[in-house]
């Protein structure tokens, strides 16, 4: 029997990014492939057993050290065609200069072969990494990013009924959504002004970025913190939902707003149904703002910090714009005297408001649904793919056990390093790990609207595999 091809598709946050990879793989089964959804570090080791597939993410080639490329060449060893994809494409602060910048410092595509592909999220993704003129040129695609097609008609019911218990156990609530990572980075200061996250010592224009960045954020975090008290003694009778970044540290909410009954800081599950069951979502230069957008949602942008270096076009032009605390006041009153809305919204209210457009070039979900043109790309990339060959399941299994229990021992010293212990923690709340009762259910749910059935099993908390259901 032929050994299929596989397919590899990292995850680094579950809760932004495993619902799409998900979608993705059932669609994508074929009687002759087999997909592999993990930690990009368990897919690396897997990789050293298995030969022949594609490569499904950004992970191999790491943004701030595009000429890093152990991994990529690992694959590329192993005979697989590299796709990039990345999870950050158009949401970024000031003007297409610093746009420019940030997408070349998050990948060079003139090291990549020319089988492998790049897919942007827009056009102008495009247009700047085709200006290098790289091997891969014509690979390099307009795709969109399946995230947000879950947030369109026809996927939406996906985060139906989890919708309808969030407004069951909230009631109607508020939704804030914070990005303050620089402020507020789970991984302290020290990592905020470090290479690995793009702070280049000596590189006045880069240094400068970053220190302004820290700067506004600090001072937005403040205001965040004067709202949340604020709209907590002014609606007494409405829950807060304060959301984090992956990447910040709650417990500083936890603190600012404790002994505030109806202040809740939570960051469970995905955002889509939070989205679909808030009565407002309130944020500022978050990429939640697009997925709300989409969603159908009420949104308000609050921006108490004049500084137009520091805006982010895309998520900033959707809603209502907001510079004061009364002003937000004022907005919400509106909202919630308009009287309950359902939890569930039906119809596709966020695709078809008009959209600045500027934004079309920055994201073609707007016009173009992203998983059709991700899965001919997929598809086209698998045709590349000739030799392949893998083990049997259970070494693979029994591997993945094995190593669970080397890094269980080392989580037993990790208390002993500050570092490593934070490192630690950091990588747990992005990833806590696959609970194979809640991968079940949300394939269940992505099947029945798909109408394509495939078989999975999780192997370890960092890895699982899907395959097309024959018969």
């Amino acid at each position: 029997m032929t050994a299929p091809k596989h397919l590899l598709f990292p995850v680094e946050t579950i809760n932004r990014e495993l619902d799409y990879r998900l979608a993705l793989a059932v669609m994508a089964a074929r009687r002759d492939n087999r997909i592999y959804i993990g930690l990009h570090e368990t897919l690396m080791r897997l990789a050293r057993r298995i030969h022949g597939g594609v490569y499904l993410g950004k992970n191999a080639i790491r943004p701030h050290a595009a000429d890093v490329l152990g991994d990529y060449h690992q694959l590329k060893e192993r005979g697989f065609v590299f796709v990039h994809l990345d999870t950050e494409g158009a949401v970024y602060p000031g003007g297409e200069t610093r746009w420019r910048k940030i997408l070349n410092q998050r990948l060079d595509p003139r090291h990549l072969d020319c089988e492998d592909y790049v897919c942007t999220w827009g056009d102008f993704q495009r247009d700047v990494y085709r200006e290098l003129d790289p091997l891969c040129v014509d690979n390099i695609r307009t795709t969109g990013h399946p995230r947000f097609d879950l947030y369109k008609e026809g996927w939406r019911s996906f985060y139906g009924d989890d919708a309808v218990q969030l407004q069951q156990r909230f009631g109607d609530f508020i939704l804030i959504n914070t990005n303050f990572t620089h402020a507020n980075n789970k991984m302290g200061t020290d990592f905020v002004f470090s290479r690995v996250n793009g702070f280049q010592p000596g590189d006045l224009e880069s240094r400068l970025d970053t220190v302004r960045d820290w700067a506004y954020m600090n001072a937005q975090l403040s205001h965040f913190v004067r709202l949340v008290h604020r709209l907590q003694g002014t609606f007494c009778d409405i829950s807060i939902v304060v959301r984090p970044h992956p990447t910040e540290d709650p417990s500083f909410y936890s603190q600012a707003f404790r002994d505030l009954s109806s202040v809740h800081v939570l960051h469970e599950g995905p955002v889509g149904p939070w989205l679909l069951a808030s009565r407002c979502m309130i944020h500022d230069g978050c990429t939640t703002g697009v997925e709300a957008y989409l969603s159908g949602a009420e949104i308000i942008n609050y921006r108490a910090v004049d500084d137009a270096s520091r805006d982010f076009f895309l998520p900033n032009l959707f809603g209502v714009q907001c510079t004061s605390e009364d002003q937000v006041v004022d907005r919400l009153r509106k909202v919630l005297g308009a009287g309950a809305t359902p939890p569930f919204k039906d119809g596709d209210e966020g695709a078809k408001r008009d959209v600045d457009p500027r934004a079309h070039r920055l994201l073609s979900n707007f016009q173009t649904p992203s998983f059709p043109v991700l899965l001919a790309v997929l598809d086209e990339a698998q045709q590349k793919v000739s030799h392949t060959a893998s083990p049997p399941a259970v070494a693979l299994r029994t591997e993945e056990s094995l190593y669970e229990a080397l890094e269980g021992a080392k989580s037993l010293l990790r208390p002993l390093s500050r570092r490593h212990r934070h490192a630690a923690e950091y990588s747990r709340n992005k990833f806590p790990g696959l609970d194979a009762e809640d991968v079940r259910r949300r394939l269940h749910r992505l099947q029945r609207i798909t109408r394509r059935r495939v078989k999975h099993r999780v192997l370890s908390r960092g890895l699982m595999v899907v395959e097309l259901l024959s018969g």
